[in-house]
């Protein structure tokens, strides 16, 4: 068999699992959050970028993040779930794992906005909320009660806290909500590296500005969380980038 015949053989092989990729072509930075399985609410965070050739490369070092309490469970993004793993539900304390554009940023009053070039900022006021009552015609989305006519929630979130001084909003059950399927998905700081979240992913002060500062929307960054094993079978199938990326 000629060499030539045993890269086309090779190519033929290579080829649809890579045409396979949930990340779409678009997407320019990766920011792979991977826990050590689906119950566990510590994880670390990597940053990717993906150059003109298509090939990914590391920015930073690994960092340590704060999941839900309840770990990892399927959620609402740009990837149909396959094989194991619990789905994530409103009220169950789990991260959503998948893949997720980040559509958002906003921060309170007084804190410095991103470099140029990152996302443009929206202002949380005193009275920005966070609607997470699956009956209301408002649920999964960031309202202001000033403003917005004919309430209908009887749950929500507080967006005005310290701990979300700086809030990127992740895709999960965003674009048409679907009742109980999970709400209010946000990137943000930790209260500290012990303390799990309700479902969002959090990390230390300093990690948060350098991850908002290094984004940039044109790039189409995704969030992408799995446990390990199943980011390795991801890694394996080229669909994201490995530590060797480095």
């Amino acid at each position: 068999m000629s060499s030539i015949l045993r890269v086309l053989i090779f190519l033929s092989l290579l080829l649809p699992a890579l045409a396979q990729s949930p990340l779409p072509d678009s997407c320019q930075q990766l920011v792979l959050v991977i826990a050590p399985d689906w119950d566990s609410p510590k994880a670390s965070l990597e940053r990717f970028e993906r150059s003109a050739n298509g090939a990914w490369k590391a920015v930073g070092q690994p960092i340590p993040v704060i999941l839900g309490r309840s770990g990892l469970g399927w959620g609402l993004g740009e990837h149909i779930p396959t094989g194991d793993g619990p789905a994530k539900k409103e009220g169950d304390n789990k991260a959503p794992a998948g893949i997720f554009a980040i559509t958002q940023l906003w921060l309170r009053p007084g804190i410095a906005a991103p470099v140029a070039g990152g996302y443009p900022a929206q202002i949380i006021q005193a009275d920005t909320i966070a609607v997470d009552d699956p009956n209301s015609r408002l649920y999964n989305r960031i309202i202001r009660t000033s403003t917005t006519p004919n309430p209908d929630w009887k749950s929500w979130e507080k967006m005005d806290i310290p701990d979300y001084d700086r809030v990127l909003v992740v895709a999960h059950n965003l674009a048409q909500p679907k009742p109980r399927q999970g709400s209010c998905i946000f990137i943000h700081r930790w209260e500290d590296s012990e303390t799990p979240t309700s479902g969002c992913t959090a990390m230390d002060e300093s990690h948060m500005v350098q991850l908002i500062n290094w984004l940039r929307p044109e790039r189409k960054p995704r969030l992408v969380q799995l446990p390990q094993a199943l980011a390795r079978q991801w890694q394996q199938q080229g669909w994201i980038p490995s530590a060797n990326s480095r």
